[in-house]
């Protein structure tokens, strides 16, 4: 189990980052998205089962192996930010409105994809974690927030 300092660091990075502000997209409980196996898949590792996030805007997934995350968000698509000066930033095609990923500080990946009702984020954080894997779970996200799975 993730240490609890990790855990609420992480949940508060998320609130800074949402602003407190209201605005978010439509409310979807977005862990019914994933189950706890096809998360394990992309980090590589066991995973304990999703958790709120990010005052209810998003999911997180501990590895077990205490060392690995997966995150998702979705907010309004306000929220969209795009660092083009970061290092590793690579624009994303085919993916809704716009899209990009680039390496986490942490040693992982971050995506982002603008989407007409959301701004989609995803954070994968482990030995294991590519920008493929890391693009693959944001795509499926806004496939699954579309059929409202």
């Amino acid at each position: 189990m993730m240490p609890t300092i990790c855990r609420v660091s992480i949940g508060l990075c998320l609130v800074f980052a949402l602003g407190w502000a209201p605005v978010q997209a439509a409310s979807q409980n977005l862990c019914t998205l994933f189950t706890a196996n096809e998360v394990q898949t992309l980090l590589g590792t066991a995973v304990e089962s999703g958790e709120a996030a990010a005052m209810g805007t998003g999911c997180q997934w501990f590895g077990k192996d205490e060392q690995s995350y997966a995150i998702i968000q979705a907010v309004g698509p306000d929220f969209w930010v795009d660092p083009q000066q970061a290092s590793g930033y690579e624009p994303i095609s085919k993916l809704g409105q716009r899209a990009y990923s680039h390496p986490d500080l942490e040693g992982g990946w971050r995506a982002m994809a603008l989407t007409s009702d959301a701004a989609i984020s995803v954070v994968i954080i482990g030995k294991t974690a590519t920008r493929s894997n890391t693009i693959s779970l944001i795509r499926q996200v806004q496939e699954r927030r579309a059929k409202g799975k």
